[in-house]
């Protein structure tokens, strides 16, 4: 044991120990350097953004005109917040509008009695009246049973949503459940946060990032058509035409007579079709309505036709008026009320 002890305390033994450990050192330096640039490394804490809880409730909803693609609306917007900077509805836009008016705006601090921000002893309210003059893309292809999704868009227009967002007040959010809407009737309100992207830095040097979102509240508002009356004023026309067009083969009159009685038919439901088209406004698909006016149009072309075939009949001393009482008119106002019904119950029911 002795002899053990001497040999470790030789000044040659110590010396190769040094080098071990030193060489030990070295190792482990070089393997965390390696390790260091292997591992991927950790991101940046990301702080949370501010956010303040946003209310809307609707007090208007009106002036429908889908020949301008547009609508209207008044409603009342509030905000809650921790803070007192940002104030939010001074950077609040109405997306796709076409007028905004800001009617009346208050500002306060307040003692917080509610369960909003139960952490905060005091929060900042404000609220502002705004009449506003929406975008919208009336789908009329099923009209008079169109149903659509109106949209109140309201995006944060100075802060990204990495900074600020907000909350939707979803408790206190709604409308009038009386509110006239002039034949229509809301069937969903609902209010949504969407952080909205843009493909761009808006030209600011001290944004790196490719894609940058701001916060958006969605208003979506469905609505149904419950009013036919006006779909009634426009096909009214449209289907005395075609009566006088298939009864005028009936009559006894001579041909020129008969004929002048189409021409004024055709040119009445080319004339109304003008009409529909101004009131609903034009579309690049046909909708219910152009469906009922070109069906009209093909029916009248063919009394003419059978117009003219009775009359090479009568010169050919052949009965004809038979053949128009027992097989043409029952034919042509029969099919023609089916394909109707066909076409408005198929729209009614895809809406």
């Amino acid at each position: 044991m002795r002899g053990y002890l001497f040999q470790l305390h030789h000044p040659g033994v110590r010396t190769v120990v040094k080098r071990v450990h030193l060489i030990g050192c070295l190792l482990s330096a070089v393997f965390c350097c390696w390790l260091s640039q292997t591992l991927p490394v950790h991101a940046e804490a990301v702080t949370s953004p501010k956010t303040c809880q946003i209310g809307v409730y609707l007090t208007s909803l009106r002036d429908f005109k889908p020949a301008e693609n547009s609508f209207a609306a008044n409603f009342w917007v509030w905000s809650v917040c921790p803070f007192e900077t940002p104030k939010p509805l001074e950077s609040l836009k109405v997306v796709n509008s076409k007028e905004v008016n800001k009617n009346y705006t208050t500002f306060s601090r307040t003692e917080n009695l509610s369960d909003t921000f139960k952490a905060s002893k005091n929060l900042f309210w404000s609220e502002q009246e705004m009449s506003t003059s929406l975008y919208h893309n009336w789908d009329t292809k099923n009209y008079p049973f169109d149903r659509h999704v109106l949209q109140i868009p309201l995006e944060e227009t100075q802060l990204d949503a990495s900074i600020f967002v907000h909350a939707p007040d979803f408790a206190n959010t709604g409308y009038p459940k009386d509110m006239d809407l002039e034949g229509w009737k809301i069937r969903d309100f609902r209010i949504e946060q969407v952080n909205f992207p843009y493909r761009t830095s808006f030209g600011s040097p001290g944004i790196k990032r490719e894609i940058n979102y701001r916060s958006r509240l969605v208003i979506s508002i469905t609505i149904n058509r419950e009013s036919k009356v006006s779909f009634f004023k426009l096909a009214i026309g449209v289907y005395a035409a075609v009566a006088l067009s298939i009864m005028a083969l009936l009559l006894d009159e001579y041909f020129g007579a008969r004929m002048g009685l189409f021409v004024g038919t055709l040119f009445a439901v080319i004339v109304n079709l003008q009409a529909a088209t101004s009131d609903l406004g034009s579309t690049n698909s046909v909708t219910l309505i152009d469906f009922i006016h070109m069906i009209a149009i093909i029916y009248i072309f063919i009394s003419a036709i059978l117009l003219v075939y009775t009359r090479f009949l009568s010169e050919s001393d052949q009965p004809s008026r038979y053949l128009m009482r027992r097989f043409a008119v029952p034919i042509l106002a029969g099919s023609f009320v089916v394909l109707n019904i066909v076409v408005i119950s198929y729209a009614a029911i895809v809406g």
